[in-house]
């Protein structure tokens, strides 16, 4: 049950969207006019449609990360098999069911068995499943649309930096190797929208969302590596409010769009809370999501072949991790500071088959401290050329990425070729430097090859 604290917030959260649009929109007869998210409709799909895909992974770590995961030497590193499979049904012309889900194995942990896997790796990565959309979606006669479910929420326009897409976790298995596309999993969550004038308002409920999905003990992308070595054993506490609230108000012009969102939600990671028994043999760091709140703004404008596009929010109570030195010393858990996130970016289609994208991030923290791990104002962003010749059969993806929560970069390189309607082959090249003197230094040597295959049905 929400409680009526609960219901106050998201009130005051409706309050302040309103007001910022009221002094936009201005009063028509047809209040409720229809928005723009009908449900997809196609003349040739019949009311049951099924969709998949078996892939195959083969990545090599041609650098050894050291003894402190369990893979301490260059050597294959993931022999992955996924199914996804989805199933859209048409209820009617106006109600729609979704059904999605995504099996992985990994076969590696059985061919290189004399690598010392820890359990939390095995029991992890060989096996598991994730159900990703499951939703059902009814848009009603006056223009309101309802989505409740396991369901995708994508808003902002940045890529490196989450300023206003704040709905969904992430899979963060992995440092920089998947665009924010792939990276973005599903929420638990009911969805209400409708018309104000020019402006579409979505209003956003999820409840026990979680956090991002992060690697288990001695994979060489453990966030907790450092207070595993220290001796710390790492539990979680649950978080104290299981529900989130987003409000977004966007509308469009004849050359771009304008959103506004204020959220109040749980951090998608995990911040110290404590430190615990400290003189004893098994001392415990606790850690938690952190309740947060944010408003903020994204807004795109289109001239010829250029597309300008930028955010602008404050994020309030983040925790600050400390930096290397008192990580570590940190008995009553990491501080809460507010932060001002700003993104400025262009992307320029003048070039056949070429899409080239630069982004500028900028991160300010307010009343910063020298034991923080970030700078007081944090600058990174990222360059992406996508090049897609012969019809884009061919698709090259090219990324540099500064990372604005870490010095340093991870390089990408990934291509793909269409062999046919049903078969594509892939292959992906990810370079890691990061800064020494930061406690992420630990991952810089996780540079990866792997190969791809994958073959889509349609039934």
């Amino acid at each position: 049950m929400i409680s009526s604290q609960e219901i106050s917030r998201t009130n005051y959260l409706t309050a302040v969207l309103l007001l910022v649009i009221c002094a936009h929109a201005t009063a028509q007869d047809d209040f409720f006019s229809t928005i723009d998210v009908d449900i997809e409709e196609s003349s040739d799909r019949g009311p049951l449609e099924f969709l998949g895909w078996v892939n195959q992974k083969i990545a090599y770590g041609f650098q050894a990360p050291g003894p402190l995961f369990s893979r301490s030497d260059k050597e294959i590193n993931r022999i992955e098999t996924s199914l996804f499979g989805q199933v859209d049904v048409e209820v009617d012309a106006d109600t729609a069911f979704r059904f999605g889900a995504r099996m992985y194995h990994d076969e590696v942990y059985r061919w290189f068995d004399d690598t010392p896997y820890h359990p939390d790796e095995i029991n992890e990565f060989r096996n598991r499943y994730e159900i990703r959309d499951f939703y059902l979606e009814h848009q009603y006669e006056n223009g309101v649309y309802f989505k409740i479910g396991n369901q995708m929420q994508v808003w902002g326009m940045a890529e490196y930096l989450r300023v206003t897409d704040l709905v969904n976790i992430e899979n963060q298995f992995a440092l920089g190797q998947q665009d924010l596309e792939d990276l973005r999993l599903q929420v638990p969550a009911l969805q209400l929208s409708f018309n104000l004038g020019d402006w579409a308002i979505d209003n956003v409920v999820t409840k026990r969302a979680g956090r991002n999905l992060l690697s288990p003990n001695g994979d060489e992308f453990d966030q907790f590596i450092l207070f595993r070595r220290a001796g710390f054993a790492i539990l979680e506490e649950s978080v104290e409010h299981d529900s989130e609230y987003f409000l977004r108000a966007s509308t469009q012009f004849s050359q771009g769009d304008l959103q506004i969102v204020a959220s109040e939600f749980n951090d998608n990671g995990v911040g110290l809370q404590r430190l615990e028994a400290l003189q004893s043999a098994q001392p415990q760091a606790i850690f938690r999501q952190n309740r947060m709140r944010a408003f903020g703004f994204s807004a795109n404008w289109v001239e010829g072949s250029w597309l300008v596009f930028g955010e602008f929010g404050i994020h309030e109570d983040r925790q600050m991790q400390s930096n290397q030195a008192t990580l570590l010393n940190r008995a009553d858990g990491w501080e809460e500071r507010d932060q001002v996130l700003g993104v400025f970016g262009v992307e320029y289609n003048g070039i056949r088959d070429l899409l080239l994208t630069l982004e500028l991030d900028g991160v300010h923290t307010k009343q910063h401290e020298d034991t923080m791990l970030v700078d007081r104002t944090q600058l990174g962003g990222g360059l992406r050329a996508y090049w897609t010749p012969l019809n884009e059969r061919v698709q090259v993806l090219a990324v540099w990425n500064e990372l604005v929560n870490i010095a340093g970069r991870v390089v990408r390189i990934s291509a793909d070729y269409n062999w046919s309607d049903n078969l594509d082959f892939g292959l992906l090249w990810v370079s890691y430097d990061l800064d020494q003197e930061t406690p992420f230094a630990v991952y810089e040597f996780n540079d990866v090859f792997q190969l791809q295959l994958r073959y889509s049905f349609q039934l």
